[in-house]
């Protein structure tokens, strides 16, 4: 039951009916919102909620103790506590997304140093949504015991803060400290928040229908299609992918917080123009922030401690990197994409003071630096998407050697990059405005009929040009 799909269309309306009568009485709304939750996470398959439940015990459970004591200054038994939440949280993440890949991996390792040893591999499904909801009830039982949280009191709450409907397949990934709060509290729904929320809905649907499931088959016909690639070929798909990948997962954001705000909670924001960043870091900074945040309060953050040197630096980056790969997927590919990344990052850190120098020389001609250095940023994301999207590394690698070696263009490379273009263009025009006015409501303060127009202009495009086959978010299958 996707956003887009008819059958989520009838769920919400018959489930927002029920909430908007128990707005008067929050246990009632709360009671309504869990039955939802879990309702919609077992449409995919009823067999998984019994996860979400085996985490919600544990991390609810775990936090109290956690909380008791560190009261009592039993650090020790607060730390085995805290223990235990990770590791059954990790345990459920690594059996169903990761035990295949480790049982083939050593295989493989074992089999360079003449150890024959046959994969035992499982026929395991990945329950949706996964790694999203293990890494938020993590982030609860880590700030508990950090002192930064306190436990909830209610575990009907938490139970909702684990499974929100609205952010529980593909984020944001959300922080108790500011999602608890809302769900302990009464809710308002203003005429702002709804028609906020009506927007974030509508934007994100395009983003969606329109943009992301049309571009999918230019991006997947150059993985599938065997040989006779040409660079063009390579760089015209990485392009679709990387315009396909950012508005499939940023649309999902934004109806996650469109939905959420027809509710009256605010969610994080998770993309904030990664594509004008000027620099690798700031993309970072910019794409799937609440992931890029978790990592950094998390992993990065715990490695740098472990020794204060410039070297431990770069090595919890390049560490972390490669761990944002893994949490992606389950495959090598992932593994070297994240590598390379953080082998970016640090390059780039280990070169900002001199460019940073260059910058106040050429203070003159910054407002080019800085588009010559999205520019760049943007083509070093299309040669690691290549690795993102392949199916293997060594098909990975082959495009790659063909990308930047093969400078040759196909008969229908004109074609394509005009319906690219076609398809992304709405996509530009908003982009820019947004980056013009610096924030992402290009309708705040806006007179109702512009509100109206563009509405209506969406929806004609939706009607005429959108994707007649649907696919599933991309970020599903993390």
């Amino acid at each position: 039951m996707v956003f887009t799909s008819g059958h989520f269309f009838f769920f919400f309306f018959l489930f927002y009916l029920c909430y908007l009568g128990a707005q008067k009485h929050l246990k009632i709304q709360n009671g309504i919102l869990l039955v939802a939750s879990y309702f919609f996470y077992g449409f995919w398959d009823y067999r998984f909620l019994g996860l979400i439940l085996i985490s919600t015990f544990v991390d609810f459970f775990a936090a109290q103790f956690i909380q008791l004591n560190k009261k009592n200054q039993q650090d020790k038994k607060a730390f085995y506590w805290l223990l235990l939440s990770i590791l059954v949280n990790l345990s459920i993440l690594g059996f169903f997304k990761y035990y295949n890949f480790f049982a083939d991996s050593l295989s493989e390792l074992l089999s360079i140093f003449n150890i024959p040893v046959a994969a035992y591999t499982l026929d395991i499904i990945l329950p949706v949504g996964i790694s999203f909801y293990t890494f938020q009830t993590m982030s609860y039982s880590i700030d508990v015991y950090r002192g930064r949280q306190k436990p909830a009191k209610s575990p009907l709450n938490f139970a909702l803060f684990v499974s929100f409907f609205p952010q529980l397949m593909a984020g944001p990934i959300e922080r108790a400290r500011k999602l608890l709060p809302q769900i302990e509290k009464p809710r308002t729904i203003s005429y702002e928040a709804f028609r906020d929320g009506g927007w974030l809905i509508l934007w994100g649907v395009f983003k969606k229908v329109y943009i992301a499931d049309n571009l999918a088959p230019y991006t997947y016909w150059s993985i599938q299609g065997g040989g006779g690639l040409t660079s063009v070929d390579v760089y015209l798909a990485m392009i679709a992918f990387s315009f396909q990948f950012y508005c499939d997962f940023s649309g999902y954001s934004d109806m996650a917080r469109g939905l959420a705000k027809l509710m009256g909670f605010n969610l994080r924001l998770n993309f904030n123009l990664p594509f004008l960043a000027s620099n690798p870091s700031e993309l970072w900074r910019r794409w799937h922030i609440t992931l890029s945040n978790w990592f950094r309060d998390y992993v990065y953050g715990s490695l740098r401690k472990l020794h204060p040197s410039g070297l431990m630096n770069v090595t919890a980056l390049m560490l972390t990197m490669l761990l944002v790969g893994l949490w992606h997927g389950a495959a090598w590919t992932f593994v070297f994409w994240g590598g390379g990344w953080g082998l970016t990052l640090a390059i780039h850190r280990f070169l900002q003071p001199s460019i940073s120098v260059f910058m106040k020389k050429f203070a003159l001609i910054n407002h080019i630096n800085h588009w010559l250095g999205v520019l760049i940023t943007f083509h070093i994301w299309l040669f690691w998407s290549i690795f993102f999207v392949s199916p293997s590394l060594s098909q990975a690698l082959s495009m790659a050697s063909i990308m930047l070696t093969d400078f040759t263009a196909s008969a229908s490379s004109g074609s394509d990059a005009a319906r690219i273009l076609f398809y992304t263009s709405p996509l530009f025009l908003i982009q820019a405005i947004q980056y013009k006015q610096g924030h992402l409501d290009i309708l705040k303060g806006r007179p109702n009929v512009l509100r109206l127009a563009v509405y209506a202009s969406l929806l004609i495009l939706l009607w005429t040009n959108g994707a007649h086959h649907l696919n599933e978010f991309i970020y599903f299958q993390f």
